[in-house]
């Protein structure tokens, strides 16, 4: 009676410190295993969850660039640099200029644009802040209809009729947008031509802001739902 009264007594104890010890050895050793075998895995996972981001913001935005362009008339004309006042047209450039049904000339980039006056039938309305390179941009001009240009630069600021940004900064989640524009291969100026070809990428960007790695890319068919020809005339102009 007296032995089974002391087993019983001896099963009781708590868990030595020896023991306690080991088993934080051993669940430590278990946990570096299973952290070495996740984190591979976790990685990956985030790695396709922002790959699969990047698609849905650059299949977003060629759906906006067909909508865009789908109308245009009259003349295309492609810019190879970013200052459109009386420069000639080019093969490729950043920048896709059109007009549209409604004789306004339309600028469609992702180069940004600085501050810029607002000028509604010859009233001046308001100053737009600038708007920073990687972001799709519509601007919209009056077309003289006598010379066929618009006025790009007012001698003081960049005027336009109107400026849309077409998403949010938000929308792109730290990413930089660029787009470059291209004539299909023998198409002159003066020709007509029924597209035109985007080459549509999404990069990553640093502290700053700037591009780095690419991430998605994907080049489309743009084309026209009427009859246009390709420009190369100077058509922006500086000045009132």
């Amino acid at each position: 009676m007296k032995k089974f009264r002391r087993r019983r007594i001896e099963s009781r104890r708590g868990t030595s410190l020896v023991e306690m010890i080991v088993a934080m050895v051993i669940f430590g050793i278990v946990t570096t295993m299973m952290v070495g075998v996740l984190s591979p895995a976790a990685k990956l996972f985030l790695r396709m969850e922002r790959l699969q981001r990047a698609q849905i913001i650059l299949d977003n935005t060629i759906q906006e660039l067909y909508a865009m362009t789908e109308t245009a008339t009259g003349y295309i004309k492609i810019y190879s640099v970013t200052e459109p006042a009386g420069a000639s047209g080019a093969d490729k450039g950043p920048i896709l200029e059109f007009l549209e049904q409604e004789n306004y000339a339309v600028l469609v980039s992702t180069e940004g644009c600085p501050e810029t006056k607002i000028v509604v039938g010859g009233t001046e309305r308001e100053m737009l802040e600038p708007v920073k390179a990687g972001r799709l941009l519509a601007r919209y001009y009056y077309m003289d209809k006598s010379d066929k240009s618009y006025s790009y630069h007012d001698g003081s600021n960049a005027v336009a009729r109107a400026v849309a940004r077409i998403f949010t900064d938000g929308y792109y989640m730290g990413n930089y947008l660029e787009i470059e524009f291209s004539f299909p291969g023998g198409v002159g100026n003066g020709n007509p031509v029924s597209y035109v070809n985007a080459d549509v990428k999404l990069y990553d960007t640093d502290s700053d802001g700037n591009k780095t790695q690419l991430i998605v890319k994907e080049n489309v068919v743009l084309n026209f739902r009427y009859a246009v020809v390709r420009n190369d005339g100077a058509t922006a102009k500086s000045g009132p």
